[in-house]
């Protein structure tokens, strides 16, 4: 039935002609898998959510402005949202549709190694334990830096090991393109690609490579690329570098030592689960069919993986106690564990397996969708907790454009204040205004002075209290209005603080 080629005859009862029409064949279970994920991942996020989370807001802010990196980040992802939403014209669904796409793309490519070691039946199961693992689910609708690693990590896992197995030019080529595109989804690709590297140095049949022009025309690829960075980087006066020390700190400050270990635990536990229900972690006196590939005569395969696969999530969880690593960082790291368990236990792939790891993934898929489905409506609900699932971002935004609109007759352009809800409020706001993070001209260099002058500026935060501190100079001396959102019933509603900075007060202070 989970054979590399398709099956023979047509199943006869309801149960099996479901299973012939989705897992007949790895290929088939692959795509099926694929679309059970994006289906269910896309439609139960916009069913419950009214606003996107916040680093999906911010990208989408940072997206309108075009630009190459940002003080915490390369822009790729904010790139992609603005791409999404321009072919969408949505901001409640696209990306969560482009976040899918994403993990499909990974999945695809965990498929494709896998199937170069131990064949297409091992690559369907490396896939299927995929959906056991917490980061393939709860933290997707949020499409951010993390999840943008996804297919670049295994990506540039699979172009290594075709790179130097057959050491062919257009590999090695693919892969310093892949590695130095990926730089653009988030520094940190650079750690996959320095442990290839050492791969490269250390192993003896992968170091005779380095006699051969493939692997240096790959690092003058990645080279350029990172010459970009560097120029990026020095144009924003190293900004994101100095974030990332700042990040670190608050980790350190706000997070108990264990913190990181015990959120990648959580999202191991149902992985051992899986592996020893489905029957893979366990005995069997069932005659299996050898698993094919290279991982049955190559031990260097499984060594590979390890290195690749194994040793970069421990290595973070080693450091974690010492140093500020976030707990979203590993994310992806683990796209390769279930490879790792096929390559060890696959000789125990029956076909009672198979079917065991297809009701795994199946059941992981719906069970996430569901918890997420009513936790986050239940937060608001019965909490009384505010997520941006009940946010009601289009609302809060849409009635703050159209006061601008009668006080200024003019278009909204910038928007400033609380964070999440400033973000809200841009996002939503159809005169797709610009955003002035922290009042910080450095952080937001599409806003000067001249702009605010010119242009005005829209102030807003949560509660009655007082405007944010660094907005005084905009701020001081002017109305402060306030709106109500209801956001969940049976809880009172929203307060929002406003205040219109118009252009001659802009102007007034960029005189100053």
């Amino acid at each position: 039935m989970y054979s590399d080629v398709p099956a023979s005859a047509p199943a006869t009862t309801g149960s099996s002609k479901w299973r012939n029409l989705f897992f007949a064949t790895p290929v088939r279970g692959l795509i099926s898998i694929c679309g059970l994920q994006l289906l269910l991942w896309t439609l139960v996020p916009w069913i419950i959510s009214r606003t996107p989370p916040t680093d999906t807001l911010e990208g989408y802010m940072w997206g309108r402005e075009w630009v190459p990196m940002t003080y915490k980040h390369p822009q790729m992802p904010a790139w992609l949202l603005e791409i999404a939403h321009d072919l969408t014209g949505s901001f409640t669904w696209a990306h969560l549709l482009l976040s899918q796409i994403v993990v499909c793309a990974t999945f695809v490519l965990v498929f494709l190694l896998a199937r170069d070691m131990v064949g297409k039946r091992g690559a369907l199961a490396s896939v299927l334990l995929l959906p056991t693992l917490a980061v393939f689910s709860w933290g997707t609708p949020q499409f951010n830096h993390d999840v943008m690693q996804m297919p670049f990590w295994v990506a540039v896992c699979w172009l290594f090991w075709r790179a130097e197995r057959d050491n062919r030019i257009g590999w090695w080529i693919a892969l310093g393109l892949v590695s130095g595109v990926s730089l653009y989804a988030k520094f940190s690709m650079g750690l996959i690609m320095l442990f290839g590297g050492l791969w490269l140095v250390a192993e003896p049949q992968a170091r005779k490579r380095l006699a051969s022009p493939g692997p240096w025309i790959a690092l003058a690829i990645v080279a350029v690329f990172s010459a970009m960075i560097l120029y990026n980087l020095e144009q924003l006066h190293f900004l994101p570098l100095t974030y990332a020390d700042g990040r670190d700190g608050w980790v350190m400050r706000h997070r108990s030592r264990l913190y990181y270990i015990g959120v990648q635990l959580g999202v191991l536990l149902f992985f051992p689960l899986a592996l020893y229900a489905s029957g893979l972690w366990r005995r069997t006196k069932e005659i299996v069919q050898p698993t094919p590939g290279p991982l049955l005569r190559d031990p260097r395969a499984r060594m590979y993986l390890l290195w690749m696969g194994a040793v970069p999530p421990l290595l973070l969880a080693l450091v974690s106690p010492f140093t500020g690593v976030g707990e979203n960082w590993s994310k992806p790291m683990y796209s390769l564990v279930g490879l790792i368990a096929v390559a060890y236990l696959g000789q125990r792939l029956s076909d009672r397996v198979m079917r065991n790891l297809v009701c795994w993934a199946v059941g992981m898929v719906l069970l996430g969708a569901t918890v997420y489905g009513v936790s986050k409506p239940a937060s608001c609900y019965f909490k009384g907790k505010m997520n941006n699932s009940c946010l009601p971002g289009p609302t809060i935004g849409a009635r703050l454009q159209d006061l601008w609109h009668t006080k200024e007759h003019r278009p909204l352009g910038i928007v400033a204040g609380e964070d999440n809800l400033m973000m809200a409020t841009g996002v939503f706001a159809s005169d797709m205004p610009s955003m002035f993070t922290e009042f910080n001209f450095a952080e937001a260099p599409w806003i000067t002075p001249a702009r605010i002058a010119r242009q005005g500026m829209l102030v807003v935060w949560s509660g009655n209290g007082r405007a944010p501190a660094p907005s005084d100079q905009w701020t001081k001396g002017l109305p402060v209005g306030h709106e109500r959102f209801a956001w969940t019933p049976g809880h009172p509603p929203m307060t929002v603080s406003y205040v219109m900075v118009p252009p001659t007060v802009g102007a007034s202070q960029a005189a100053k």
